[in-house]
């Protein structure tokens, strides 16, 4: 009796709810492993709080209202938040024809990596070509 006892609080424990201290957080779990409510609250808590500075340091007139519609575009207003985003310029061929070098160099070296750093993803490279890269946010030409 005392064997079937302890296998029922076994079974019992083991699929109860898990609690705080082991379930993650959406700050400790990647972007992919979230759900859309999850995704929402993180971009409005985490994302839009570090990327704003960044863009406004680069132009505060044009991104002096930053937020969900300066990368996801009017949609996002309907809760439409697909990436890579027809709001944002496609990419492709010549970009130093299209952007300043200044432009392109902010977005290399501040933009992409602190987007991939804050959705703990691992940014593009040679070595790892399905990491977080240009194309994560803007549609190909």
């Amino acid at each position: 009796m005392q064997v079937v006892s302890f296998l029922l609080f076994a079974a019992l424990f083991a699929c109860g709810p898990r609690s705080a201290a082991t379930t993650p957080s959406a700050q400790e779990r990647s972007f992919d492993e979230l759900n859309h409510d999850e995704r929402i609250e993180f971009m409005l808590t985490s994302v839009v709080p570090a990327m704003q500075p960044i863009f406004v340091e680069q132009d505060a007139k044009r991104y002096q209202t930053f937020g969900c519609e300066t990368c996801h575009g009017k949609a996002a207003a309907d809760g439409q938040f697909h990436m890579p985003s027809d709001a944002l310029p496609k990419l492709g061929g010549d970009l130093t024809k299209k952007f300043s070098r200044a432009k392109l160099d902010w977005m290399l070296t501040e933009v992409k990596p602190t987007m991939a750093r804050l959705l703990k993803q691992k940014e593009w490279s040679p070595q790892d070509p399905y990491g977080f890269d240009c194309y994560s946010c803007h549609a190909h030409e």
